[in-house]
């Protein structure tokens, strides 16, 4: 039985092991009895080269302290960044919990019982930056009651509005219009804050004369809730002033009752 000789490419494979001293002596052995009877793999064994491997050097004191100093900075960067935006998260957290528990879920639960009317899509093409407000509705045999709800994280805006049957409109972005000038007063109209104040807002119509023509002006004003003091009667002038006075004297007891049906309306709030 003759014994079967190893290819010259599997030798070639071995050289690269057998010059750097890494193979087993089998190995050995085996590349050294093939090379003596193979010139080609003798000459490629002798041309081989393998080249050395630096010992790499070691760091100098400052390198080493360098780079301590460097893993160091970056810790510390790392943990500021994320104390940073555990704080930034808490924040954001405690104003989304306040803005929910003290503004948006008290001005729901005005609406229970009233059907959402804006905003809605009339097909119109409004300005993307419109801000649209929703708001609720709900009527008796006398009156109509509106509630404007805040944008989101918008602990200023928010209302509650009584306003004769048919006197305001509402668009399709939940904005408030007129409809009928029939009615001395429009609306009134309360705003929603979390510390509520003792005033509201009155919308009057008054007969006026334009340019040598009879028309309506339509001006509105604040006033206590019993509607004996004005708010900021500094700004308005003295005519003004009288005008405004005249007008709740003529017209009290139509500002009573629409006060007194926002009060049965919305009486937890409005107490």
């Amino acid at each position: 039985m003759t014994e079967k000789k190893i290819p010259c490419n599997v030798i070639v494979d071995l050289l690269p092991l057998y010059k750097e001293d890494i193979c087993s002596e089998e190995t050995k052995d085996i590349v050294e009895e093939h090379i003596c009877g193979c010139e080609d793999c003798r000459l490629l064994c002798e041309t081989m080269t393998v080249p050395e491997i630096k010992e790499k050097e070691a760091p100098t004191e400052r390198e080493t302290f360098k780079k301590v100093g460097k893993k160091l900075k970056r810790s510390r960067f790392t943990k500021f960044m994320s104390v940073l935006m555990c704080i930034c998260l808490m924040l954001f957290a405690g104003v989304n919990a306040a803005w929910y528990f003290l503004k948006y879920r008290p001005m729901k639960k005005l609406c229970e019982g009233m059907e959402k009317i804006a905003p809605y899509d009339d097909g119109s093409k409004e300005s993307p930056r419109v801000n649209k407000i929703t708001v609720y509705s709900s009527e008796d045999d006398k009156y109509q009651y509106l509630v404007g709800m805040p944008h989101y994280l918008n602990f200023s805006m928010g209302y509650m509005l009584v306003a004769p049957k048919g006197a305001v409109s509402v668009d399709s972005n939940g904005m408030l219009g007129i409809n009928s000038t029939t009615d001395s007063v429009q609306r009134l109209t309360y705003d929603h804050a979390i510390f509520p104040d003792d005033y509201v807002e009155v919308c009057a119509v008054f007969d006026t004369v334009y340019d040598g023509q009879e028309t309506k002006e339509f001006i509105g004003f604040c006033t206590d809730r019993d509607f004996n003091r004005l708010k900021q009667a500094d700004n308005v002038d003295p005519e003004s002033s009288v005008k405004l006075r005249e007008f709740i004297e003529a017209h009290r007891d139509e500002l009573n009752d629409m006060k007194k049906a926002a009060q049965d309306k919305w009486r937890d709030y409005l107490k």
